[in-house]
């Protein structure tokens, strides 16, 4: 059985890419795909793959596993999803790095030694990470400036993430987004997440673009998508940022930075290195990038 872990990250898409699966439960349950609810996996994998420590999970302890979260014997993919498998996010930035427990994946792969495992993550530019973080971390603003002293802003690359990843999980398949591209990109993630046929109809494609969209804009993408034959995710996704240029909501697009120290051109200079550091992701093996 293939298990995926969705690690997050954080501050991306806030639990709608769960819940967007969730609303397809049935359907995936029809192709074997098996997804439950947070409530039944969450806290229990955590004490468990805590208690384990690294260590592999006895036969015993991984049947109990399967047994709590799959909901029926024909499931043969399960989707698991929580932004705090890796760590809370007052540990993200610790070290001066991004997400330096990334190793600790491997507890939960070792949580299900006897099945395949793999781990999907959405990327996010630092310029904007950083500042969602610290304001989550410490929301009154009291602790940023001792919080900023410690990152090292050239040791904020998620390649590193990525490569501890694979270094703990040797031959796990790795899959990875930026949270920029999700408005275009939202049903290839869910597809990939859960391996669903690319026939089978799916709901909640647009959940993440009607966050940023106009009610208006949306409903005269989704009348423009059903009366043209707008076939292929190039041409969707074409129409798609057309309707968004048009139609967008202002203050859900525009993120104001805020950090203490931080100029014009630390923001293009950790910008520019993000795009490095995706192009790199991209060529490493094992290693899937969902692009638009």
């Amino acid at each position: 059985m293939q298990i995926l872990f969705h690690l997050g990250a954080h501050c991306t898409d806030g639990g709608l890419l769960i819940r967007s699966i969730l609303r397809n439960r049935e359907v995936l349950a029809r192709e074997g795909v098996g997804v439950p609810g947070p409530g039944r996996y969450r806290e229990l994998i955590r004490d468990v793959s805590t208690s384990l420590r690294g260590d592999a999970a006895n036969p015993d302890t991984e049947a109990m596993l399967i047994e709590a979260i799959r909901d029926d014997d024909t499931a043969e993919r399960i989707v698991l999803s929580n932004e705090n498998f890796l760590c809370r996010d007052s540990v993200v930035l610790t070290d001066g790095a991004l997400y330096p427990k990334a190793h600790k994946s491997a507890w939960l792969r070792q949580c299900f030694p006897g099945h395949q495992t793999e781990f999907a993550v959405a990327l996010r530019n630092p310029a904007t990470f950083v500042p969602d973080i610290l304001h989550r971390v410490d929301p009154d603003g009291g602790e940023r400036a001792a919080l900023l002293a410690t990152i090292a802003l050239e040791r904020l690359v998620w390649s590193d993430v990525i490569a501890r990843i694979a270094e703990a999980n040797p031959g796990a398949r790795i899959f990875a987004w930026c949270h920029e591209d999700t408005p275009f990109i939202w049903a290839e993630i869910i597809r990939e997440m859960t391996g669903a046929d690319p026939y089978t109809t799916l709901d909640g494609e647009f959940d993440m673009l009607e966050q940023i969209i106009t009610d208006d804009g949306m409903a005269r993408l989704k009348s423009f998508l059903s009366l043209r034959d707008v076939s292929g995710p190039t041409r969707r996704r074409s129409a798609v940022a057309a309707f968004l240029q048009a139609h967008a909501i202002e203050d859900a697009i525009e993120e104001e930075i805020d950090i203490p120290g931080w100029t014009d051109d630390t923001i293009d200079e950790l910008t520019a290195r993000y795009d490095e550091d995706v192009a790199r992701i991209a060529r490493m093996p094992g290693v899937q990038m969902i692009e638009p």
